[in-house]
C-alpha cells in the first residue's frame, strides 16, 4: 500500500494516502486498486474483499480528492495488458467498509466487490476490462 501523510482537508489535519493516477483513457473517473491486495471473502455472500487504505482520504484517477465512509460505493481499476502485452485497464466496484480483519492492523479500509453482469468473454462476476466496455460500445 502506498504511504499515508498528514494532510489539510476542509480546516482540519487528516490522514492522505496517494493513490495511482493514470494517463491511461478510463471510462470515468476511478480509484486505484492493488488487485493483489486480496484478504479474504465476505462472510455473508462470498465476495472478494480487498485492502483499500489506510487513510480517510485519497485520490482518484484525475487526482481529485475522495473522502471515503462506510457504505460507499465506489470504482476502482488496476493496470494491466491484454494479449498483445497492451494496456487494458482492470475494472470493478465495490463498497467501502472499515477494516475487520485483526490480521491488518494498519489498514483503515477495505473494499468488497460488487457483482455485475458476467462478462462473455472471461466469466467473470466481479471484474472486467476497459476492453470489455469497448466492445459492447
Amino acid at each position: 500500500m502506498a504511504q499515508t501523510y498528514l494532510y489539510q482537508y476542509k480546516g482540519a489535519l487528516r490522514t492522505k494516502q496517494d493513490k495511482c493516477r493514470t494517463t491511461m483513457i478510463l471510462d470515468k473517473s476511478r480509484i486505484w486498486l492493488d488487485f493483489n491486495e486480496f484478504c479474504g471473502t465476505d462472510e455473508e455472500d462470498g465476495s472478494p474483499v480487498y485492502l483499500f487504505s489506510q487513510a480517510d482520504i485519497v485520490n482518484d484517477s484525475n487526482g481529485n480528492d475522495i473522502e471515503l465512509h462506510e457504505g460507499m460505493k465506489v470504482s476502482v481499476f488496476d493496470s494491466d495488458l491484454d494479449a498483445l502485452n497492451m494496456p487494458d485497464a482492470l475494472l470493478a466496484d465495490g463498497i467501502i467498509t472499515k477494516n475487520y480483519f485483526e490480521q491488518y492492523p494498519n489498514v483503515k479500509w477495505l473494499i468488497k466487490l460488487i457483482k455485475h453482469k458476467a462478462n462473455d468473454r472471461s466469466k467473470e462476476e466481479y471484474f472486467y476490462w476497459m476492453s470489455d466496455l469497448q466492445q459492447t460500445l
